[in-house]
């Protein structure tokens, strides 16, 4: 089951009452519903918890340096990091970047246990501490949330699983309820849309029960 970017933005202006069944929805309106659709996913990663879905891995190959750009995927945030050395995964800890910064010799020599995700506007720099001597088969496994794929045209597809289509449709229409919205509709579709992203969560969350804020 898939369903385009403009089916989910004619059922959310259907939901809300601002589209008749049966008739295409404006150039105007479907492009206003995609900025909205692809600006509400993404502040959707703003909150906590990560779904199933956004999920990813990596490996890097190590090197005696202490900086590592990921590319091509830049992560949303990083949820777990490993050094692998002699066949053996070993658990690194997260610095914040005052932690990092305090770091007396950012060049001493050792086993990486501690990582710094330095996520900069355009590149994602994995930072590592103590550095490697030298190097023959040692990797970094990294457990990331990706960020949700943009959306270029109303046919695409949305990276969400179809589990999640209800949820999206809802609080698309809530977004949109100020523009589009009329009467007791337009009051009733905050609290529809608030249940539907909590069952979808609920559904696939990452870690303890999470609430998001409906929009």
């Amino acid at each position: 089951m898939s369903e385009t970017v403009r089916d989910l933005i004619t059922d959310a202006l259907l939901d809300l009452e601002a589209a008749t069944m049966g008739q295409a929805v404006g150039a105007t309106e479907a492009e206003h519903g995609r900025r909205a659709l692809q600006r509400m996913l993404k502040a959707w990663q703003l909150e906590h918890g990560t779904p199933f879905h956004l999920v990813a891995e990596q490996t890097v190959t190590a090197s005696t340096t202490g900086a590592y750009t990921l590319f091509p995927v830049r992560p949303l945030r990083i949820l777990s990091a490993r050094v692998v050395t002699g066949g053996v995964e070993i658990p690194m800890i997260e610095l914040t970047r005052d932690e990092y910064d305090s770091l007396p010799n950012k060049a001493a020599t050792g086993i990486p246990t501690q990582f710094y995700y330095d996520k900069q506007k355009v590149l994602a720099v994995f930072r590592v501490w103590p550095l490697f001597s030298s190097v023959s088969s040692e990797t970094f496994k990294i457990t990331y949330e990706r960020e949700t794929d943009d959306i270029a045209s109303i046919d695409d597809i949305i990276d969400v699983p179809p589990e999640w289509y209800d949820a999206v449709v809802k609080n698309l229409a809530s977004r949109l309820r100020h523009a589009y919205g009329k009467g007791k509709r337009k009051a009733d579709i905050v609290a529809e849309a608030y249940r539907a992203l909590n069952d979808a969560l609920g559904s696939g969350v990452d870690g303890q029960s999470v609430y998001w804020g409906y929009e």
